[in-house]
This record gives structure tokens, C-alpha cells and sequence, in this order.
């Protein structure tokens, strides 16, 4: 009887010249995309990239379904051409809840395939695809098999985040904030010197309640507006308006930074809007907190909105000698 012709490379998203770290790359990405923990519902798609997966990673099983030829289409009906009955050398192993691979599979590698071929970790070979390797990191439950852990109930995102908005002082000097937690637990939590926005602060077991235990709670980092100082990347910048005759003439200026202390800064002879000028370790902690990187000063010229009478005449004696 035949059965479904089965395309492995179109499955994977590959040419049929592909390299194996090529289909092995791609095996990952759209594992990582259709795994039922991530993408329920996508079941039959994730067992059907396991099993081109399984037909192409080994050499000998690639050679023998690409001696096919390349005239098959995907679900087209296919009968094993001669010599191909009873083709048995594969151990395939248990496939961990999962369920079988498709007939095709069986028809042409032989019987005792369909019983699957994942390791213990719940991939084929349970090594270079393991579950480890593609979702590290996920909160996925670790050492069960995805299959029996899909079966078993639906999927859970137990992990909750929740903006935590700190100020810059906080972030250069370390804080101790009150955060209320989505189970309505008002908690302490220390805030480290150098925390960077998009960081993440895990509250373990503040999350959802689930099948698995509780998930827990990531608070993201970010940081409020600043009337004088910036935080672009791991540098902070403060912005300094300068009188136009300082920046002229020259003069000096007074910074009062973000851990407290004021210091001097001097401004030399013509220095012009938007130059910057460097400050040594008064700038943002590094990220263990145990030092600090530079301040940047961005000069801005500061021009009067409403001149007196008085600068208004020097500035006309200004602008007249400018004229000649």
C-alpha cells in the first residue's frame, strides 16, 4: 500500500545541497519556533521537522532517501522501489511520548522505525538537539521529555515581568526599593550599583502557580527621565548650558553629580556648542559596581530669552563690530 511522499529539505527549509551544520542550523531555528511548550498547538509540525531531522542528520539514511531522486513532491503517494524492503540497520529507541514517525519513514528505512528516535533529553540523538540546547533559559522543565511534558498538560508560562523604574541616583549609588508583587506581597529588593535598563532582577517563586510549582518574577529594569544627565549605553552624559561669553572667553563651571559630590570643571578659550569634554571615573558604574567609567560634559550654549537693556547694547556692539 502506499503512503505520503515526504519532502525532508522543504520541511526544513533547506536545499537538497545543503551542508549538514546548514540543516542542522535550520533544525534548531525552527525547532526553537514549534516546540509545544512555545507554540502549542504545533505538535504535528514539530514532530514532523524531528523526523526530516532524523533522515538527514545521519549520512547513510541521507544517502539512501536521496537516492530517491528529487522528482518527489510533498505528499505525493509512494511506494518503496525494489531493493529498499527490510533496510533495519537503525537503532531508533523511544520516542518519549511523541508518538511515531509517519509511515514513510517506516517504508523507507524499514520496520522498528516508527517507535521514534528520541534521546533522553527528549530530541533526536538527544545530544547536539537537546532540549538543553534549544530552550536554556526558557524555564521549560529540565531532564523530561518534551513529548511527555507536552502530554502530560498544557503549557505553562509561569514567569512574570513587571517594570521596575529606578532613578539615576539609584542606579549609581545602589537602593533598597519596595516593590509590590503581582500576588499583592510587598517585598524589599536591593537594587546592585550599575544595574543596566533592560536588566533583569529575578524574584524566584513570585510568579504564576502552575502544575510544575510557581514561576517567577523578573523585574526589567529602566530608568526615568533626568532633567541634566543621560545614560546612552553604559555612558553618562551630562548636558551643561555655558554662557556665551564664558564659551568665549573662557571660564569655569560647577557640576554637581549624580553620587553627590560638586566638582570643577574649566571651560577653555573658544570652546564651541556640542564639544564634549571628559570627566574621569565620575561617570556610571561599571556592571559588578566596582568602579566607575567617565561623565561626559556636553557644552550647550546658554543664550539669553530676555536680554536686559544693558546686554542687549553690548550685544549690538557685538554684532556691529562682526559687520565691518
Amino acid at each position: 500500500m502506499g503512503v505520503e511522499y515526504k519532502d525532508y529539505y522543504k520541511i526544513l527549509g533547506v536545499s537538497r545541497t545543503a551542508s549538514d551544520k546548514e540543516i542542522k542550523s535550520a533544525y534548531r531555528k525552527l525547532a526553537r519556533e514549534y516546540h509545544p511548550d512555545v507554540n502549542p498547538g504545533a505538535e504535528e509540525k514539530f514532530k514532523d521537522l524531528n523526523e526530516a531531522y532524523e533522515a538527514l542528520k545521519d549520512p547513510e539514511k541521507r544517502r539512501l532517501y536521496d537516492s530517491l531522486g528529487s522528482n518527489w513532491r510533498q505528499g505525493q503517494n509512494f511506494n518503496p522501489p525494489p531493493g529498499f524492503e527490510g533496510w533495519q540497520t537503525v537503532n531508533m529507541g523511544d520516542m518519549g511520548g511523541m508518538g511515531g514517525f509517519s509511515s514513510f519513514f517506516d517504508a523507507l528505512f524499514g520496520g522498528g522505525m516508527g517507535a521514534g528516535g528520541f534521546g533522553a533529553q527528549g530530541f533526536p540523538g538527544g545530544g547536539a538537539g537537546g532540549y538543553e540546547d534549544l530552550f536554556s533559559g526558557m524555564g521549560a522543565g529540565r531532564g523530561q521529555r518534551a513529548g511527555a511534558r507536552a502530554h502530560a498538560h498544557p503549557p505553562e508560562q509561569l514567569n512574570i515581568e513587571q517594570e521596575l523604574l529606578l532613578d539615576l541616583e539609584e542606579g549609581v549609588k545602589g537602593a533598597s526599593k519596595e516593590v509590590v508583587t503581582p500576588n499583592r506581597k510587598r517585598l524589599s529588593v536591593n537594587i546592585p550599583k550599575g544595574v543596566r535598563p533592560g536588566a533583569k532582577i529575578r524574584l524566584a517563586g513570585e510568579g504564576r502557580q502552575g502544575h510544575r510549582g510557581r514561576g517567577d518574577l523578573l523585574l526589567v529594569v529602566k530608568y526615568r527621565k533626568h532633567p541634566r544627565f543621560q545614560l546612552e549605553e553604559d555612558v553618562l552624559v551630562y548636558e551643561v548650558p555655558v554662557p556665551v561669553p564664558d564659551l568665549v572667553l573662557g571660564g569655569e563651571i560647577k557640576i554637581s553629580t549624580l553620587s553627590g559630590s560638586e566638582l570643577s570643571m574649566k571651560i577653555p578659550v573658544g570652546t564651541q556648542p556640542g564639544r564634549m569634554m571628559r570627566l574621569k571615573g565620575q561617570g556610571f558604574p561599571s556592571k559588578d559596581g566596582k568602579s566607575s567609567g567617565d561623565l561626559l560634559v556636553r557644552i550647550k550654549a546658554l543664550i539669553p530669552e530676555h536680554p536686559s537693556e544693558r546686554e542687549k547694547t553690548l550685544y549690538q556692539e557685538l554684532q556691529a563690530l562682526h559687520a565691518r
